[in-house]
């Protein structure tokens, strides 16, 4: 804490002929590769000289090196050619960072006055600003996403992104599903039958609980599963507090509806509500009544883990636990290629950090992310895939 707020200091208070070369860089999309670039920006050497110093709202814990949770991040210090530089980060999902390269559009980000160097925990920005993104991150390649058209400006691949299906702790307690069980819950709902194969279980309802439309990892289970990409969901949202089905007040702002294409912006968020008990809860689409009912939900592996530590449990996908290996070899099929992009016209700092983070597809080892399950670099994969909904296949 003590050197990253000096770096702050000494930045913040450079004269004017340095602030003049002074830059920031904006970046959106994929939340679920946000601890990987935030392992990378902190790294000395690849987008800056030394670790900058770096401030985190929303999703974080206690501590300066927390802010892998954090859907708004902001890090401030020199880039490789010592001028003045600050990257800032908004994690809106991997759709809305396609569009927002392709398009140039803006995004809200930390306000710069809020740049303190400090972890801010599950806080939200009290103020923000308004830029241009340069770079997104995005679980799928543009050909897969809703915005193919105007092309991005550049785009490499940088790893392989997991991802894992949790289950509530609900009526169904098994521990693996099927891609035709995700299918037929994605239509809305299935009877508890069709998860536990039992005949008396026809009385309550498993439901799905995911990602809005901006979500890539919402891309990746729909192309995976075979539900398709693009196709209009039957979801539910749960709310963390009672334990009760949530009417849809995020989405589309229409009262009383509990089901439909709907879900989180962030996958923290929806974590955090597939940990809640929902036997005997109250089911409000009034299919099982208040008798209870269960969730699926996909995550990243990364939010998986909060969910599961928060009391839901992993299940086998298509009766395959999740591993590195499996995923290596082809058997655990649930993953996606991460992507980089820029916007057209980017400036040099842009193109720089555009560079730095591109090189994790190489696999070097400064990047953290690739020792772990959450991120593997390519070069690790015995197995590739077309895309999202591609059959993986052993090279």
């Amino acid at each position: 804490m003590k050197i990253n707020k000096s770096i702050l200091a000494a930045v913040l208070g450079l004269g004017v002929a340095g602030v003049a070369q002074a830059g920031t860089v904006y970046i959106t999309g994929s939340s679920a590769a946000r601890s990987t670039v935030q392992a990378t920006l902190i790294t000395p050497g690849v987008v800056f000289q030394a670790t900058p110093a770096y401030t985190v709202y929303q999703g974080g814990t206690t501590g300066n090196n927390a802010g892998n949770g954090g859907n708004y991040m902001g890090f401030v210090g020199l880039d490789l050619n010592g001028n003045p530089l600050t990257v800032q980060c908004h994690w809106t999902g991997s759709e809305q960072g396609v569009k927002d390269a392709a398009l140039g559009q803006n995004n809200t980000f930390i306000a710069a006055g809020l740049l303190d160097g400090a972890d801010h925990g599950i806080n939200v920005p009290a103020s923000f600003d308004t830029a241009q993104v340069d770079l997104a991150m995005a679980d799928n390649d543009q050909q897969f996403s809703r915005t193919k058209t105007p092309a991005v400006g550049a785009k490499s691949q940088v790893g392989v992104i997991t991802f894992a299906w949790v289950r509530n702790p609900g009526l169904w307690t098994g521990t693996n599903v099927s891609s035709s069980q995700i299918i037929q819950a994605l239509t809305g709902y299935a009877p508890r039958s069709v998860f536990s194969g039992n005949t008396a279980d026809v009385n309550d309802y498993v439901y799905v609980s995911g990602r809005d439309a901006f979500s890539g990892t919402r891309v990746n289970a729909y192309g995976d599963s075979g539900f398709g990409i693009l196709t209009s969901p039957g979801q539910v949202e749960v709310n963390k507090t009672t334990g009760d089905l949530q009417a849809d007040t995020d989405f589309n702002g229409t009262p009383g509806v509990y089901q439909g294409d709907i879900g989180f912006s962030s996958g923290g968020t929806l974590a955090g509500t597939l940990g809640v008990n929902t036997v005997g809860k109250s089911d409000a689409n009034a299919l099982g009544g208040s008798g209870g009912y269960s969730v699926i939900g996909y995550l990243s592996r990364g939010d998986a883990d909060t969910a599961i530590a928060a009391g839901a449990k992993e299940c086998s996908y298509n009766g395959v636990p999740f591993s590195r290996d499996g995923i290596i070899e082809g058997a655990y099929s649930f993953w996606g290629y991460e992507y980089i992009m820029s916007r057209s016209g980017v400036g040099a700092q842009a193109l720089a950090a555009y560079n730095g983070l591109k090189a994790t597809a190489t696999g070097i080892p400064h990047v953290a992310g690739h020792s772990s399950t959450k991120f593997l670099p390519v070069s690790d994969m015995d197995c590739q895939r077309s895309g999202p909904n591609g059959v993986v296949q052993h090279n």
